[in-house]
């Protein structure tokens, strides 16, 4: 009779032992996935901020297209002279406000 109670515990621990491998593989495997959303979410906010840089370069290269089309014409030439030189026409009055 000893031998039949010995066997009934030693499966019972056997089985008790396979139940906590698999609660700590489950286990695992939820950290795990944790682990990968949190990476996942971090290369997603990445992403999301690249391409607004892509957007903002393309609306610069489209300025600077736009800028490099009117480079040869009097009128960009004309207006660069009046920002950045204060020149004026001949013909034109100067006021000064102070």
């Amino acid at each position: 009779m000893k031998k039949i109670g010995i066997k009934k515990k030693n499966r019972w621990l056997n089985i008790k032992v396979e139940n906590l491998v698999f609660i700590g593989l489950i286990g695992y495997l939820v950290v795990l996935m944790i682990g990968q959303q949190v990476t996942l979410n971090r290369n997603r906010a990445a992403y999301e901020e690249a391409e607004q840089k892509i957007i903002k370069a393309q609306a610069k290269q489209e300025e600077l297209n736009n800028e490099l089309d009117e480079i040869g014409t009097d009128e960009y030439i004309e207006k660069k002279a009046r920002e950045e030189f204060g020149y004026v026409k001949n013909d034109e009055i100067v006021f000064v406000v102070e």
